[in-house]
């Protein structure tokens, strides 16, 4: 497993304080992490790279928007993580929401089944700042939706 720290991100689809339920019934805590700067998560990708089994699936995925692309990596865990404020002394403990700036720990792991790829786990979290930032709903390019 390598684990590092992400880059700055935008919070996307936050699981944080009540689980998605998994196929088998079983709870997962996750939340999405979304970039705008392919030189933010060059070193992310990088790391990927290093655990990449051929013809393997990235957990990064970069989708057009109309304001751009960006690239974004879902995360994961069994128990709810915990968040620490900006000055990373103190516990936060207002609720997370979509489009928070945020720092998550992570560890990725190769995996060799179903045709193989990289799995992110999720650590824990560091609030950055609330962020007006909406959703992107909108995940078709400007040329396509205007034709």
């Amino acid at each position: 497993m390598i684990k590092l720290i992400s880059p700055p991100a935008i919070l996307r689809d936050p699981h944080l304080e009540t689980p998605e339920t998994r196929e088998t019934g079983d709870p997962i805590f996750s939340v999405t992490l979304e970039f705008a700067s392919l030189r933010d998560i060059k070193p992310l990708e990088d790391e990927i790279a290093k655990l990449m089994p051929k013809n393997g699936s990235s957990p990064l995925r970069k989708l057009a928007t109309t304001n751009g692309d960006v690239w974004r990596i879902k995360v994961r865990r069994k128990e709810a993580p915990k968040v620490v404020a900006a000055d990373q002394k103190e516990s936060y403990t207002s609720p997370l929401r979509d489009g928070d700036h945020i720092r998550a720990q992570m560890g990725l792991v190769a995996y060799d089944y179903l045709g193989g790829g990289v799995v992110a786990h999720l650590g824990n979290i560091q609030f950055l700042m609330h962020s007006d930032h909406g959703p992107v709903d909108d995940l078709t390019s400007p040329e396509k939706k205007h034709s």
